[in-house]
């Protein structure tokens, strides 16, 4: 059901259509580079997921995230919170920078102690969670690829 097009295939498709082939294409470039770039500002942030009795959130840093190639989240845990278990298909990778306060990562069956300013870098088909075992609240951005949910 998927091909890969050809001069010839595209100018048949165009024929079929009665259009010229310039025309099957009018607007693609225009339409490429409209979506090549999405500003959102602080406000307009209405996607936010809250678990564990309001102990942590995650906020989309985004519009269409699952018609992107990465999915930037913010991430913020209370004091005692933690984040729920997440296991991603085979192929998934997660990158973590912790903007404030502490975080336990468990990725697997290995657990890393994060501190502001901290990168870490995984496969996110391992199982892994988040824990903040500080005493003020801890924030991370987190850029997951390809996006799910």
């Amino acid at each position: 059901g998927v091909m890969t097009g050809t001069l010839e295939s595209h100018f048949k498709l165009a024929t079929a259509l009665g259009v010229k082939l310039t025309d099957l294409y009018a607007g693609i470039e225009e339409a490429r580079v409209k979506d090549a770039v999405a500003v959102q500002g602080p406000s307009a942030r209405s996607e936010v997921y809250v678990h564990q009795a309001g102990k942590s959130s995650m906020t989309m840093l985004t519009t269409d995230v699952l018609k992107k190639k990465l999915m930037p989240v913010l991430i913020e845990i209370e004091p005692g919170g933690s984040t729920h278990k997440e296991e991603a298909k085979v192929g998934t990778e997660r990158f973590l920078y912790v903007l404030d306060g502490e975080l336990e990562a468990r990725i697997g069956e290995q657990t890393h102690l994060l501190k502001r300013g901290s990168t870490l870098y995984f496969d996110a088909s391992l199982p892994h969670s988040l824990k903040n075992p500080g005493r003020r609240p801890a924030k991370c951005l987190s850029v997951v690829t390809p996006p799910v949910l």
